[in-house]
């Protein structure tokens, strides 16, 4: 008997997963205007020819890995050319708390997001003292630059667009699970990262607990 009833709750927890899973895909995919899901952001879950666009070197995150810096590290700085033309350093920002965003086009959770950061940004950003930075993974980009233009335009994105067409700043912050956002301070100082799409309220949450720390 007890071997039945115990039977019967691993067939209810599968059964609940797999329905998580659908509907998660299925939310995604309304959010992202039809693209299908991944079962997780990790590297391990995604298409295969989505793979085969990243850069050799990289390894597949495991799931005893823990991806990307740590809170209280100082953030790594750098350059990049933004879409515009422009350079961009990040110590330029200090003084400015910037939430620093990894993305790509043809990853359906950066497709989610990106509204409510282009919402955040418009109407929260210069008040609150915050800077969004995007960092394009352009060297996995199907159609490299002009594939995150024609993604800004889509989403009619008004804060800056950095490209790493080479993906040194990817393999630096060390990002391997899609997207990627570090929150950095006034200092220059990590004190907070997602390795999941954000929404209105996990955006503010993430901004307002690093205020406080």
């Amino acid at each position: 008997m007890k071997k039945k009833w115990s039977m019967m709750v691993s067939a209810l927890i599968i059964i609940t997963m797999v329905t998580i899973i659908i509907l998660t895909n299925r939310e995604i995919k309304k959010e992202t205007g039809g693209l299908d899901g991944y079962e997780s952001a990790m590297m391990k879950d995604m298409p295969k020819e989505e793979v085969e666009r990243l850069p050799e070197d990289w390894q597949v995150a495991s799931s005893s890995e823990k991806p990307g810096l740590s809170q209280g590290d100082l953030a790594p700085d750098f350059e990049l050319t933004t879409l515009d033309g422009k350079t961009a350093k990040l110590s330029d920002y200090r003084g400015k708390m910037v939430l620093l965003n990894f993305w790509a086009s043809w990853c359906p959770p950066c497709r989610s997001e990106m509204p409510h950061m282009e919402t955040y940004y418009k109407e929260h950003s210069e008040l609150e003292n915050v800077e969004i930075l995007a960092v394009n993974m352009t060297k996995t980009e199907k159609n490299k630059e002009q594939s995150a233009k024609d993604f800004v335009e889509e989403y009619q994105l008004t804060f800056p667009i950095l490209l790493d067409k080479k993906s040194d700043v990817m393999k630096m912050y060390q990002v391997k699970v899609y997207p990627t956002t570090y929150i950095i301070n006034e200092e220059g100082v990590i004190t907070d990262k997602a390795m999941f799409p954000l929404d209105d309220k996990l955006l503010k949450e993430l901004l307002d607990n690093s205020k406080k720390n």
